[in-house]
């Protein structure tokens, strides 16, 4: 499959980005990064944009994004914010009853 240069710089761009991605996640053990990061601005933008394209029925047809999305996938990336912060929310629960 030839890309064009467009689809290239949106990889090169992805890839640059789910690296970060990657140590974030070895840090805090999820993708969940708050949308304001003050670490890393830039990455909360992406991750929320990357939410808001795997919505865009557009992007889900494209060869390319399918692609980009899958490797999130990978990382176990959680596409939607509220059932993934009920979730982790459930635990701390738990985890605070167990304390008492």
């Amino acid at each position: 499959m030839s890309l064009t240069r467009r689809e290239q710089r949106t990889r090169q761009l992805f890839q640059e980005q789910f690296e970060l991605l990657c140590e974030y996640k070895q840090v805090n053990g999820h993708c969940l990064v708050p949308q304001k990061y003050d670490e890393n601005p830039k990455l909360g933008r992406w991750v929320a944009l990357m939410r808001k394209y795997h919505k865009d029925p557009e992007k889900k047809q494209n060869i390319v994004w399918k692609q980009l999305f899958a490797q999130l996938d990978t990382l176990g990336f959680e596409w939607e914010l509220k059932k993934s912060m009920h979730r982790y929310e459930d635990g701390w629960q738990e985890q605070f009853e167990e304390l008492c």
